[in-house]
């Protein structure tokens, strides 16, 4: 099989089951742990600025926009009124940026980058900052993956 070929089925498996597909599937193809590593991280790095893209075209004021934007200054302001009143939550609520890098570490498709791009946003860190935090995520749960896949497909496979 070609190198194109690969790239291929290693993207289509992203596509199909997010970081967890891409990663057995470039371990499936012999890749190599570091090529592994930084294939996953490469493909969630692609994926951020797109959802922000999307997200901060779904704040502008429109007619869908205007919904959306409402339901997030509803949602902050929801947050800035249990920081003030409750100290509880004003405790939680430093603990934010480990809240977006524990969303982000999630290996199920759906519920990691994207849901720590909305997460992000809704907490209204800029593009650098949440960017950061999103990817140290991502390395956290690229890691996890391939310490988990690495062995049972060395031993189905014979790698």
């Amino acid at each position: 099989m070609s190198v194109l070929a690969k790239i291929g089925v290693v993207i289509s498996a992203y596509v199909a089951m997010g970081r967890t597909g891409a990663i057995a599937s470039c371990l499936l193809f012999e890749g190599g742990l570091l090529m592994t590593f930084v294939m996953s991280l490469l493909l969630d790095l692609v994926q951020i600025p797109v959802y922000g893209l999307l997200l901060e075209a779904s704040a502008r004021p429109n007619v869908s926009g205007r919904k959306i934007s409402t339901w997030i200054d509803h949602r902050r302001q929801k947050l800035v009124a249990l920081e003030t009143k409750s100290t509880f939550w004003a405790k939680i609520m430093r603990f934010k940026p480990l809240a977006i890098m524990a969303v982000a570490i999630i290996p199920i498709r759906g519920c990691g980058i994207i849901s720590a791009c909305i997460l992000t946003f809704m907490l209204g860190y800029n593009r650098l900052h949440g960017t950061l935090l999103i990817m140290a995520g991502s390395v956290i749960g690229a890691l996890l993956t391939i310490g988990i896949l690495f062995e049972p497909i060395r031993l189905t496979h014979g790698l």
